[in-house]
């Protein structure tokens, strides 16, 4: 099994690098076979919106580093992500290479399904709400399972190597080694199982969903409960996906043709031509 290492941090030696090293001699004493990335290694350049690779099925036009990364993680049989948080949130260019999406789906589109786990690196403090999904959705997005997805805490530089989540994370690896896809079952929890969001929309009554994956779930005592028929159909579904891609974003060049004339008249009206 071949597991490649993104480590999403640009700083050198740094806690996000000492992990990523750690775990890749793991990995190899273990048998296996690992592969470190760094992201500060590549140019990623962000998205233009000229759909060309949708509407002309065509490879993007930015010369950058994308296709080449991209092949890294998504030729392993398994990913681990290493990022630190920002602002309650991912760094800059991770989401860059996030927003590149589009251009990417025809590579992954026939993957089969490979596990990957996601480890944040925060300060302990209440500061990294959204550290967790956003790393999660583009691993989703690369059709990725998400396995494991937890914080391992440390400011300064070296600290993580002091917490105990070293050993979960050994554990967490141990699990890709033997992984197998399988549906998802029914389960009571206080974070999403398929994206580890815990912010959840309200909808109504005891209803509420996850805004990551849109499965809907019931407010329980202890959490929440996700039903297995919804867990199975959430939004990084392959059928939904492509579901996505067919019925929205290949439709909207004809839309767009058609409300041309008015939106001509319209700025024109508004001083803009």
């Amino acid at each position: 099994m071949k597991i490649a290492i993104l480590i999403a941090s640009e700083r050198k030696n740094g806690n996000c690098e000492l992990l990523g090293r750690y775990v890749d001699r793991w990995i190899r004493e273990k048998g296996g076979v690992s592969n470190l990335v760094y992201l500060r290694d590549s140019e990623i350049k962000q998205c233009q919106g000229c759909m060309s690779c949708v509407f002309k099925n065509a490879k993007c036009k930015i010369e950058d580093d994308l296709y080449k990364l991209a092949g890294e993680m998504i030729n392993a049989d398994g990913l681990i992500l290493f990022a630190p948080t920002y602002v309650l949130t991912i760094p800059g260019k991770l989401k860059i290479f996030l927003d590149r999406f589009l251009c990417l789906y025809p590579l992954i589109k026939d993957k089969p399904e490979r596990p990957a786990l996601s480890i944040g690196v925060a300060s302990p403090i209440d500061w990294n709400q959204f550290q967790l999904p956003l790393m999660n959705i583009l691993l989703l997005a690369l059709g990725f399972r998400v396995m494991d997805s937890y914080f391992i805490f440390g400011a300064g530089q070296g600290e993580v190597l002091l917490n105990d989540n070293i050993k979960r994370l050994e554990k967490s690896i141990e699990e890709m080694f033997v992984y197998k896809p399988a549906p998802y079952k029914s389960v009571n929890s206080k974070y999403c199982p398929i994206d580890f969001c815990d912010t959840f929309q309200y909808l109504k009554d005891d209803l509420f969903r996850c805004p990551v994956c849109l499965t809907p779930a019931r407010f329980k005592k202890n959490g929440f409960f996700f039903d297995e028929k919804d867990l199975n159909k959430n939004r990084w579904t392959k059928e939904k996906i492509e579901e996505h891609f067919k019925e929205w974003i290949l439709t909207t060049k004809e839309r767009f043709r058609r409300l041309l004339p008015e939106i001509h008249r319209r700025k024109k009206e508004m001083g803009l031509i």
